[in-house]
């Protein structure tokens, strides 16, 4: 496995570079940036889409990831909204199913599973959430702050601020 990689730019300043890719490889992107701590959500449409007990989910600017091949192979689902929004959406290749990056409305983020990554992020999961819902097989047995739903507000990642 490989470490991401720190690219210098203009200045002395450094940048991440994550890459990641689908099974069948007919989807490549890269995160040219940093990314979130993991976030393990145990959410049941999270389980349904991964087909795990939890979602290893991960943040970035949106203006960090950058795709480089296969675009046109992705499809993306937008599931109802069941309390509040923003709507569950999920991004995946039509060929083999494999989940990649999604962005999360009106936030500037995208939201990347740590699975779809070929790279070590260099982040570690910091917290669990939703975890009324996880699976009866799957116990959490970690030391991570637990959350029941979802974490507090100031705690997740918030709305762009639109001036009107």
């Amino acid at each position: 496995c490989r470490m991401h990689r720190r690219i210098d730019r203009a200045g002395g300043e450094t940048m991440s570079l994550v890459r990641g890719s689908c099974l069948c490889g007919g989807i490549a992107f890269e995160i040219r940036g940093k990314l979130t701590p993991i976030q393990l959500c145990h959410a049941k449409r999270c389980q349904k889409f991964t087909g795990s007990a939890f979602s290893p989910e991960m943040g970035a600017k949106q203006s960090a990831l950058h795709w480089i091949r296969g675009e046109e192979l992705i499809t993306v689902y937008e599931a109802p909204i069941l309390r509040e929004p923003p709507a569950l959406r999920r991004a995946f290749c039509r060929v083999c199913g494999s989940p990649v990056p999604v962005v999360l409305e009106g936030t500037g983020y995208v939201i990347v599973l740590a699975g779809t990554l070929d790279d070590d992020p260099g982040t570690r999961p910091f917290r669990h959430i939703f975890l009324g819902q996880g699976a009866a097989w799957n116990q959490a047995t970690d030391d991570l702050p637990r959350f029941e739903e979802r974490p507090p507000a100031d705690q997740r990642i918030q709305p762009t601020r639109t001036s009107t």
